[in-house]
């Protein structure tokens, strides 16, 4: 499959951020492979690997595990709870950093059985939300998302009591207290709204796992849970998804398992859509032609959708393989071509060419000459006004005429 620029010029960011923030050696070298694999058919120079950051990243790589296992043989040796905790974590960290999600997430659930506090629990329990993310285990991240929510609950409740015993008679606050947060160093303290975000992420990946398995009641009730600040991304977090995404997949839940009474007492009516069908006008359109039974415009509404994925999918690419179409969008390879010539019609794919022996769509670039003949042609355009308005002006003047301006008032005689 051959990719314009503008997907080198991604794969050159992505190689950026791989050496600024990880030690995945492993997926520098494949991502490095994958734009060598499209520069060369395109003729353009193949990047070499950077052999300095190799070695380098190689050095840092022993030199952290070395001492990450040596602190925890001394936690184990010296039966230190929090600090065998605390190294199994580390350590942790340190795979996820090499891309070795195996050991890594082998590492987090020793450190969560050696949890004292449910803050602790909760921390671990959202990495290993994300490692299982990161392996594309949902049912594994599902089960992760359940032990994240049960130690937040009994952090908030925890959170209460010292609230209630603040207000009774002020004193020191207690041991399960202070603690670590996620994202924060130790002996800082957790607040409500660090409460709030780590919940509204563990809903959010509750809705986004049932919704790739095809659940969609559950992924409808668990994104009904989240918040519009759930697609703001924070300082430590990935973002999962933004506002407009999480409208868009509530809606679609709704349609394929709500009937239409359903429908309108539980996905119109809630407060926790208004927000989204306020911003995204179109989808309470949807749900309205819906529960009306006007599906053909319905339809029609989720077809302009798909044809708008596929113009977004093959605009990407001067040359686009249709087998791999196929495996992307989940149509069989009829489907796809009868799919493609009605948007070639339309002009979602304008200028595109569909190859039906060689089972490849192109897009028909223009080449060096043509784009000079083209800014040729506009350039004499514009001199052929510039001159023929001169010497209409020159004209004018011969004949002692005088032209005044459009916002020159008239003199009165």
């Amino acid at each position: 499959m051959s990719c314009g620029p503008i997907s080198l010029a991604a794969y050159e960011l992505a190689l950026e951020q791989i050496m600024e923030c990880t030690w995945d050696i492993t997926l520098y070298k494949d991502t490095l492979t994958a734009y060598n694999s499209i520069a060369i058919p395109n003729n353009l120079p193949p990047l070499s690997e950077n052999s300095l950051w190799i070695q380098s990243t190689l050095d840092q790589i022993n030199a952290s595990l070395a001492r990450l296992e040596n602190n925890l043989k001394l936690h184990t040796t010296n039966c230190i709870k929090d600090g065998i905790r605390s190294s199994y974590q580390e350590l942790g960290g340190h795979y996820r950093k090499v891309g070795d999600l195996a050991n890594a997430h082998r590492a987090y659930t020793k450190a969560r059985e050696q949890a004292t506090t449910a803050l602790h629990a909760a921390q671990l329990s959202l990495a290993s939300l994300d490692l299982a993310l990161d392996a594309q285990n949902f049912k594994l991240a599902q089960s992760h998302a359940a032990k994240a929510q049960g130690a937040l609950d009994t952090l908030v409740g925890s959170l209460e009591l010292n609230k209630a015993a603040k207000s009774i008679k002020p004193g020191p606050p207690s041991s399960s207290h202070i603690s670590a947060t996620l994202g924060k160093p130790d002996g800082m303290d957790a607040t409500e709204k660090d409460i709030e975000r780590w919940t509204e992420r563990v809903n959010l990946v509750n809705a986004l796992t049932s919704l790739a398995m095809g659940d969609f009641g559950r992924a409808m009730r668990h994104f009904l849970k989240v918040g519009r600040e759930a697609g703001e991304k924070s300082d430590h977090e990935e973002l999962l998804a933004t506002g407009h995404d999480i409208g868009i997949y509530v809606t679609l839940c709704g349609l394929a398992y709500l009937d239409r009474q359903s429908l309108k007492d539980g996905l119109m009516d809630k407060m926790e859509m208004r927000w989204v069908l306020d911003s995204e006008p179109q989808l309470r359109r949807i749900l309205n032609l819906f529960r009306e039974n006007k599906y053909g415009e319905v339809f029609s509404y989720l077809e302009a959708c798909m044809e708008r994925a596929i113009g977004q999918y093959f605009r990407s690419f001067t040359a686009a393989r249709l087998s791999r179409a196929c495996l992307v969008f989940g149509w069989s390879m009829e489907e796809l071509e009868g799919r493609l010539a009605r948007c070639i019609r339309g002009g979602q794919l304008a200028g595109c060419k569909l190859d039906l022996a060689e089972g490849v769509l192109r897009a028909r670039q223009k080449t060096g000459r043509q784009s000079v003949v083209q800014e040729v042609l506009l350039s004499a355009g514009r001199i052929e006004r510039e001159q023929k308005g001169a010497l209409g002006r020159l004209s004018l003047i011969g004949a002692d005429l005088l032209v005044r301006e459009s916002h020159e008032p008239a003199e009165r005689g």
